[in-house]
């Protein structure tokens, strides 16, 4: 639940928290977070028992092997780098790696239809949000998010949308408002993706008609696409007329892409094979918006050959887990797991989607889903049927929802401190002001239309370099010493950002200042030496005349408010920040705890019928006893549901000797033990209480009895049962506590005196009870088990993780102990009052539901034996 929610979370912010500086922050999180977390779940994946002891360490659940080694090529490329670029992506990639490993790890059976039902909605809500902007602002618009990263949103939103397109009527409702809003947005790359996604709903694996009615879905597409990029003047402008670069004899709009790729090419032929390093591509050209280009050059032609082996291998394995899939759900996600991969593998030839965490985390964990359900798996002999996934990976939204009822506590406490901190960090901040001027970059040519037109395509080339020369220490050198400012001109640059208008020849020149005048002043004296200087360096040398021309088109006026800080967003981001680590931490403290909380989980977890479920009660350790004015409290009533299910185990033979333990101490084995004693003796049998726990006697301390002679009197022959047993109560309850302490308790509990001693209480009682050691810290009840009629465990609720108590029925049964159910004690139930027929205990559960008389015959037979 945890990574389906961080995949939902990322793929409806899309790029929004880099505007604030977040993406540094999260990755970091999410990276140490993945790293934390993946070895705790490869190591609880249960290993076959055909399998090497060696199959429980490793490292991935079904990633393959070029995926890691491109991972391991990646770090050893940032450790011999170490920038800060490099680290960054970096931390992407081996997130992706990490994250999809654990996604594979921690799938279950629900999983793939809430992660893509997630996604989808998380895209729609994303793609309603951003068409109220373009009724409001028109489209194209950067309101909701930054440039053109809405069209990453979408895409992965249609992802999971055209698998589940299928699955009702009003599936297809999704897919259309997905490309619609795609389309709006004026993102070229992710609409013609989307579009090539839906040919999904056609081509499902299923029979040979499919690749006609997909031939025919496609040239509709094809059709639709070219009538309406004639027809719709924005796109057209977005996909054709904004630099006018020609491929094999097309007219396409690069975006001055062209020249970032050439420019990219040049510098990977230095270095071919293992590339300049991780993060060295933008020193060169920023981003090049292609990502094969900037493994090339990062990596080197190994680093981009690991990285496509490893996606031809995933999407051969995703290919026939979906030939295979065994139900709906799991063809769903094999197919979101092909369409996830096809559109990252179209995206990236001219985006720069493998250093964006919000796109790289949710196909992460689509594909590691779809890694880790079952069909035709990869390596299919190396998982076993009786392998599950551990708690934690099984919660749904309702046990989602119920740890954060649980820990509501520490989610509110963090939600505080996010929004203390946001609050705190507007008060500490300086005000910061914003101002911004304009150049207009020109060719000199003739009035000749073909040298207007070569000159308009020169200038559109050049502006992508001016914007960088404009924020180099060089021209803020000369600003510096113009205006006499006390600053370095290193410092003054990280205030000065120059941006070029897509599809102009127009550059934004903004200065961040604290004053607002003198950032003003800044802005322009920039947009003045920029002109200046430019003019200089396109100067040929020995001739007087620049082939370009630059003029300042805007001065910068003072702006009246401050761009930063912004006290509402702060506080709100401080809130979500805050929010979301409380949500985040309840989750990953539910997913962690492997204790039981619950009869239906202690049943799963051992395969016992659940006898009954203790209430908590904070009075227990001061009156342990149920009895008296407590006998008619929902605790004592619980006590009775036990003694009721104990008479239905083994109706044919009757236990006559019962053996209650524990795993381990302070499960409340000993309560528990005296009061079904108390319990069966109200009914009138004649009930014997034997203290066996030789290591921590507790019963005659819990009854106020004499302990120096007792059950280690009789075993050494120092007296008989009848000088020893006591007698408690009006019920006729007989207790034989536990004596002197020996020094070899566990030789004493498994001689064939101790089975002698039990035979003949026997004779003189209905029932004897036996309160054992726990059973994993000493071998004192495994010796004793064999000699009983029937063994009762009682757990306690969150405190006894599943592995403890799966070892304790091990144990038993190792030595062919009868067991006759369990009990969970100090259970935190909710609605547990006690009234006539209500609230008298939980109900059974597990695989063998017991038979339990109604309440109120219950209750009528209880008052009867009174």
């Amino acid at each position: 639940m945890p990574l389906i929610a961080m995949a939902a979370f990322w793929t409806l912010l899309g790029g929004i928290p880099a505007q604030f500086g977040l993406n540094g922050a999260a990755t970091v999180l999410i990276f140490l977070a993945a790293v934390v977390a993946l070895p705790y779940a490869t190591l609880r994946r249960p290993v076959p028992a055909q399998a090497s002891p060696s199959a429980a360490l490793r490292p991935s659940a079904g990633v393959p092997l070029p995926l890691w080694l491109f991972a391991g090529h990646v770090l050893a490329s940032e450790v011999h780098q170490r920038t800060s670029a490099g680290a960054q992506n970096a931390l992407v990639y081996l997130s992706f790696v990490a994250v999809m490993a654990l996604a594979a790890a921690w799938t279950a059976a629900e999983s793939p239809l809430l992660l893509l039902r997630w996604l989808r909605a998380a895209a729609v809500v994303a793609a309603i949000g951003y068409l109220v902007t373009v009724v409001l602002f028109g489209p194209g618009n950067g309101v909701l998010y930054p440039g053109r990263l809405f069209g990453e949103v979408i895409w992965i939103g249609m992802v999971a949308a055209v698998p589940l397109a299928g699955r009702s009527r009003r599936g297809w409702l999704a897919p259309s408002l997905l490309v619609t809003a795609d389309i709006l947005s004026l993102s070229r790359t992710s609409a013609a993706v989307c579009l090539v996604l839906v040919l999904g709903m056609a081509l499902k694996g299923r029979g040979r008609g499919e690749f006609r009615r997909a031939v025919v879905l496609t040239v509709v597409i094809a059709t639709a696409a070219y009538l309406l990029v004639d027809w719709y003047r924005p796109l057209q402008n977005r996909f054709t007329q904004n630099d006018r670069q020609t491929f094999a004899g097309l007219e396409i709009g690069t975006s001055g892409r062209s020249w970032l790729w050439e420019t990219t090419w040049a510098s990977i032929k230095e270095a071919p094979w293992l590339g300049h390093g991780l993060g060295s591509v933008d020193r060169v050209v920023g981003h090049p918006h292609n990502d094969y280009l900037r493994l090339w050059h990062d990596l080197g032609l190994l680093g981009l050959g690991l990285w496509t082996l490893a996606f031809l291998v995933i999407g051969h394995g995703v290919y026939r887990r979906r030939r295979a899939a065994r139900s709906e759900d799991d063809w769903a996600i094999h197919q979101a797991a092909l369409l996830a991969l096809v559109g990252l593998a179209l995206n990236v030839a001219t985006s720069n989607l493998l250093v964006y965490l919000f796109v790289m985390m949710p196909v992460a964990v689509v594909v590691g889903t779809s890694m880790g359900r079952p069909g035709s798996d990869p390596n299919p002999r190396q998982r076993h049927p009786s392998s599950s996934p551990p708690k934690g990976c099984t919660l749904d939204l309702r046990g989602f929802l119920k740890a954060l009822r649980l820990r509501w506590l520490s989610v509110t406490a963090l939600a505080l401190l996010g929004l203390g901190a946001g609050i705190s960090f507007t008060s500490l901040s300086t005000p910061q002001y914003r101002a911004t001027s304009q150049i207009f970059v020109s060719a000199r040519t003739t009035s000749d239309i073909a040298e207007l037109n070569a000159g308009s395509a020169f200038s559109q080339a050049r502006v992508e370099s001016y914007a960088d020369i404009i924020t180099s220490p060089r021209i803020a050198q000369r600003v510096v010493k113009r205006l006499g400012l006390p600053t370095a001109p290193t410092r003054l640059a990280e205030h000065i950002s120059a941006e070029v208008k897509a599809g102009t020849v127009l550059i934004d020149i903004t200065v961040t200042d604290p004053s607002p005048s003198l950032a003003a002043r800044i802005a322009d004296t920039v947009a003045d030496e920029a002109s200046s200087q430019l003019v200089s360096l396109e100067t040929p040398v020995g001739e007087k005349n620049s082939p370009v021309s630059i003029g300042i088109t805007r001065d910068a006026a003072p702006p009246a408010a401050p761009i930063s800080p912004r006290p509402l967003l702060n506080a709100s981001v401080g809130l979500l920040a805050g929010l979301l680590a409380g949500v985040g931490l309840a989750a990953l403290r539910d997913t962690l705890d492997t204790t039981l909380h619950t009869s239906s989980a202690m049943a799963e977890a051992t395969g016992l019928a659940v006898l009954g479920t203790i209430p908590f009660d904070k009075e227990a350790p001061h009156k342990p006893l149920a009895a008296g004015p407590a006998a008619h409290g929902a605790r004592a009533e619980a006590f009775r549901l036990v003694r009721t299910n104990l008479q239905f185990t083994q109706v044919d033979h009757r236990p006559r000797v019962i053996m209650v333990t524990s795993p381990l101490p302070g499960e409340g084995k000993t309560n528990t033990a005296t009061n079904i004693a108390l319990s069966l003796a109200e009914t009138g049998a004649r009930i014997c209480l034997v203290d066996a726990d030789l290591r921590n006697p507790c019963v005659a301390k819990t009854f106020g009895l004499v302990q120096g002679a007792g059950l280690t009197s009789v075993l050494i022959g120092a007296a008989t049962t009848d000088d020893v047993l006591q007698e408690f109560g009006e019920q006729g309850l007989s207790v034989l506590t536990s004596g002197p302490i020996p020094p070899n308790p566990a030789e004493l509990l498994a001689s064939d005196r101790m089975r002698q001693i039990l035979e003949d209480l026997t004779e003189d009682f209905d029932t004897v009870v036996v309160d054992s050691a726990p059973l994993l810290p000493v071998a004192d009840t495994v010796g004793l088990a064999p000699v009983v009629d029937g063994t009762v465990l009682v757990v306690r609720a969150r405190r006894t993780s599943a592995e403890r108590v799966k070892a304790a029925v091990g144990a038993l049964r190792s030595v062919n102990a009868p067991l006759l159910g369990s009990v969970l004690s100090m259970a935190h139930l909710a609605g547990n009052g006690y009234g006539y027929g209500y609230g008298y205990g939980e109900r059974p559960s597990g695989p063998e539901e017991l038979l339990v008389p109604p309440r109120k015959a219950e209750a009528d037979v209880i008052e009867t034996a009174w």
